[in-house]
């Protein structure tokens, strides 16, 4: 059934994710056998997907380096992980790591037909194929979490503590930093939070100790911008268009 609810529309809330393909068709399918991930065509020809709760969209793209290390990670919600492995497993990914939190969570990571490291996180009737969980590496927990806290107004949990967990403003994304992990400072895996000015936005990061990469400008006529943050992570910057 096609999942009608409106996106929530805010600033600081990580909205869009560009996941890199070998081949697009490919991998879409993948995600939308697996997690049910209701896929579009846009008038230019191009695939966009929307997750399973409508809040978090995306795309696939040729041309970038998979993100082939549990760096920046990004889960995905599903009602059973046992189910979810067995489709990921007939679809083309692989299992790399399964782990039981508690009898009702669990936590599995996986890689998709393009080598892509994602994870998935079992919360039965939170939405299935909600994209729930980012986990950014950090060299210093304190800055980086103070950097995201200054720049968008991410609420932190656990502050001061070397276990230091964010949502984003909309709460539809939660998260939290780790050390000894790599950094992604190329645009492979790349995560966009909307922003209500993108100007604003861009004098927000570089105050907080983010640097600019890739100006306004650049994806004309979306404006967008890149960033990075302490740690050396890229991230995209989304005003939503007007009119």
């Amino acid at each position: 059934m096609e999942n009608t609810k409106q996106p929530t529309l805010a600033n600081g809330k990580i909205c869009y994710v560009e996941i890199p393909a070998t081949e697009i068709a490919v991998s879409s399918a993948f995600y939308q056998t697996v997690f049910s991930w209701e896929i579009r065509t846009r008038s230019n020809g191009s695939i966009a997907f929307d997750d399973g709760i409508n809040e978090v969209s995306g795309t696939w793209v040729l041309g970038r380096k998979p993100a082939t290390e549990p760096g920046l990670l990004v889960s995905i919600m599903v009602d059973s992980v046992t189910e979810t492995i067995a489709l990921i497993k007939a679809n083309g990914g692989h299992i790399i790591k399964q782990m039981a939190l508690t009898e009702q969570e669990q936590i599995a990571w996986f890689t998709d037909p393009a080598q892509n490291v994602m994870g998935i996180y079992q919360h039965p009737g939170g939405g299935h194929g909600k994209i729930c969980y980012v986990e950014i590496p950090a060299t210093d927990i304190a800055i980086s979490s103070s950097f995201y806290a200054d720049a968008f107004n991410w609420p932190l949990r656990d502050k001061g503590s070397e276990h230091v967990g964010f949502d984003d403003t909309v709460g539809v994304v939660s998260g939290m930093w780790v050390q000894g992990r790599p950094s992604s400072p190329e645009p492979g895996l790349l995560i966009y939070i909307m922003v209500d000015d993108i100007a604003h936005a861009i004098d927000a990061v570089t105050a907080a100790g983010g640097k600019i990469v890739q100006q306004v400008g650049a994806d004309a006529p979306e404006i967008t911008a890149r960033f990075s943050d302490p740690a050396g992570n890229v991230w995209g910057l989304h005003q939503q268009p007007t009119g």
